[in-house]
């Protein structure tokens, strides 16, 4: 073969495996990384829907019932937030921090409200926004006492003892990190049982020794867990932030924009000291007032419970009604004379047939069999049963005849009598008005609409967390 015909075979061969090349190599070889497009639906679906789907724990810095009222560091920003905003928030809570880290990343809901420690890792797999405060990680053991010799001034002083954390936390690698730089030799156990705020119970109690937590839940829990130590700190400070899910850029810049004027206002300051420095009341600090999760929402439960079988609502609904009422107070009197827990009135008491309506079990049944007069009253308009609960708590605050009319507008006018969110609701809000107050359908007159449409609002809105937060059993 001739050396021309050599070469051009060579260059075809050459020119072959190059276009093979090109055509087959990963495509990071020749370009820059090229993030996904940064769509928004997020935050086109918020403005849409004026709604915020935030995730939260149910911790003393997240979120809580105490005393009957939602509460929370986190819940509270969050609750600001959306109020600047004019947006409902609908928690979710999620205990688990892989879960609902997991979660966010996967754009299962618009914000992880948690005090969430900023890390490189992190911060590369979720937006990040900036830090509503800061942290450090402290070893959590009970206080000194000269009885005691087991108090930690150091960590070399761990040797040869056991420390417990809850399992997925940066606890373990912070305290790995310790054992290397010191050559202090301890036991780390992981648990997957309890919370690290359960866990402080624990030391508190004495049934662990030592545990890790961060510095910020431990300070709200200080009224409650006086025992407590937690000075001896094992990083260095942190960043706290929220998560938004990956590539919501228009939704972090915004709650970025938020939350740097809102950390400069008296109101956040007020949060601060409420959540992390104020001391609780004296008769508060006991530990069976600590915020938590569980069945126990009033001392009245059990008397709530087995009124609530006589309407067949979830307990936790007619508890939300006693909170509107009478913050589950028994020994509330209105200046109208509606007394005890439930602000029953008492010709009320006589028509449902209870004579001892001062007591607790007495004007419960009156209350709750004046709730099921109603929704029998209302039956025939409102079919759906679930439906029908705003309707009688609307028809409890204002009287039977205002929630009559209102329907007998709705009506007239093309909405649905038998619904109540921008349906019924919106013309007893226009029973205010002339126009409508001197409608020839409506039969009782002037109504102050708005007391009751918030009324209603708020029950449910409460018993939302209440569901949340109190087991139904």
């Amino acid at each position: 073969m001739k050396l021309g015909s050599k070469i051009y075979l060579a260059g075809v061969v050459i020119f072959a495996l190059i276009v093979g090349f090109i055509l087959t190599a990963p495509d990071h070889i020749f370009d820059k990384p090229v993030k996904p497009s940064r769509i928004n639906h997020h935050w086109t679906i918020i403005k849409a829907s004026k709604t915020i789907n935030a995730i939260t724990h149910n911790n003393s810095t997240g979120y809580f019932i105490y005393k009957g009222r939602p509460m929370g560091f986190q819940y509270d920003l969050l609750k600001e937030y959306c109020l600047s905003h004019g947006f409902s928030l609908n928690i979710i809570v999620e205990d688990d921090l892989h879960k609902a880290i997991r979660m966010i990343k996967q754009g299962k809901a618009d914000i992880l409200a948690i005090d969430l420690t900023l890390t490189k890792s992190r911060k590369h797999q979720m937006n990040l926004t900036e830090p509503h405060g800061y942290n450090h990680q402290v070893l959590l053991q009970r206080r000194k006492s000269t009885n005691d010799n087991s108090f930690v001034d150091c960590i070399i002083d761990l040797e040869g003892k056991k420390v417990h954390i809850q399992k997925g936390t940066v606890f373990k690698e912070q305290l790995e990190a310790l054992q290397e730089q010191t050559g202090t030799e301890f036991e780390i156990i992981e648990d997957e049982k309890h919370t690290t705020e359960e866990l402080m119970v624990m030391v508190s109690e004495g049934e662990i020794d030592y545990s890790v937590g961060d510095e910020r839940p431990a300070m709200a829990l200080k009224t409650f867990l006086p025992n407590l130590d937690f000075s001896l700190k094992i990083s260095p400070k942190q960043k706290l932030t929220w998560a938004l899910p990956p590539y919501e850029d228009s939704l972090l810049n915004n709650v970025n924009s938020w939350l740097t004027e809102f950390l400069q206002s008296k109101e956040f300051n007020k949060l601060e000291r409420k959540y992390f420095t104020t001391a609780k009341a004296s008769h508060q600090n006991d530990i069976k007032n600590l915020p938590g999760k569980g069945g126990n929402l009033t001392p009245f439960d059990d008397q709530i419970k087995k009124a609530s079988e006589v309407v067949g609502w979830d307990w936790r609904m007619m508890a939300s009604l006693i909170y509107q009422e009478s913050r589950f107070n028994p020994e509330t009197v209105s200046w109208a004379g509606a007394c005890g827990l439930m602000q029953v009135m008492p010709e009320t008491a006589k028509r449902m047939g209870v004579e001892d309506y001062t007591s607790i079990e007495g004007n419960l049944i009156a209350g709750a069999r004046f709730l099921k007069w109603l929704d029998n009253q209302l039956s025939e308009t409102v079919t759906d049963s679930t439906e029908r609960i705003y309707f009688v708590l609307a028809a409890y605050n204002c009287g039977l005849g205002h929630i009559l009319d209102a329907q007998q507008l709705a009506d007239k006018y093309g909405k649905n009598p038998g619904i109540w969110t921008d349906n019924t609701d919106t013309y007893l809000l226009l029973k205010s008005q002339p126009k409508y107050y001197h409608d020839k359908v409506v039969k009782h007159g002037f109504c102050r609409g708005i007391q009751t449409y918030e009324f209603v609002l708020e029950i449910t809105e409460r018993y939302r967390d209440y569901v949340n937060l109190i087991s139904e059993g």
